[in-house]
């Protein structure tokens, strides 16, 4: 069974295995979270030189084969080759060096799953099935991504700094979480006003 957790993964070194279509999107989500990541695979697809010019600080592109060397010193590690072989001996090596590892396509060699995630600034809803319906998954975070529009992201900084002042204020403490409650029945707009 798995445990949900975020990991801060800001300036960490990531290393992911895999020139394809699914450790693209592994790469582009990690690196939005401003780690430091190493992708290794003898052929990548375009989109990788767009992602490595865009995250140009923090993104190497290493056109080589899987080597344990590659794995040295780094916090995390994605085996996203599409060698079920390769990413076996990637995951048997990370368990040896006790770094965790998230194999793509093979749940029972991994140390963590990546979970659907609808973001909206700071606002991160996270949908899994432990990996039984990645389908369910995606269309559940669909119907979260109309339900919490992009408007999102500016409504949670408008309650961040409401709160602060009212956690600033002389209230007592019930008369604050008072406040902080019946703000959330307030629309952008009216969250704009009171400000």
């Amino acid at each position: 069974m798995y445990y949900p957790i975020m990991i801060e993964l800001d300036h960490k070194k990531v290393v992911v295995f895999g020139g394809g279509r699914v450790a693209y999107r592994k790469c582009e989500a990690i690196l939005k979270c401003g780690a430091k990541v190493s992708i290794i695979s003898k052929e990548f697809i375009e989109d990788f030189y767009l992602l490595e010019k865009k995250y140009s600080d923090f993104c190497i592109l290493i056109k080589d084969k899987y080597q344990q060397e590659y794995i040295h010193d780094c916090y995390l590690v994605v085996a996203a080759t599409s060698s079920n072989q390769t990413n076996q001996e990637i995951s048997q090596c990370c368990k040896q060096r006790k770094i965790l590892c998230n194999v793509v396509n093979s749940l029972e060699k991994c140390d963590y799953i990546v979970p659907s995630m609808v973001r909206r600034g700071d606002l991160l809803i996270s949908v899994s099935t432990s990996g039984k319906s990645p389908f369910l998954s995606q269309k559940i975070k669909k119907e979260l991504e109309k339900k919490y529009p992009q408007e999102y992201e500016e409504y949670l900084n408008f309650l961040g700094q409401i709160r602060n002042k009212v956690l600033q204020t002389n209230k007592t403490q019930e008369e604050k979480r008072k406040i902080l409650k019946e703000i959330l029945n307030f629309s952008l707009e009216e969250l704009k006003e009171w400000m």
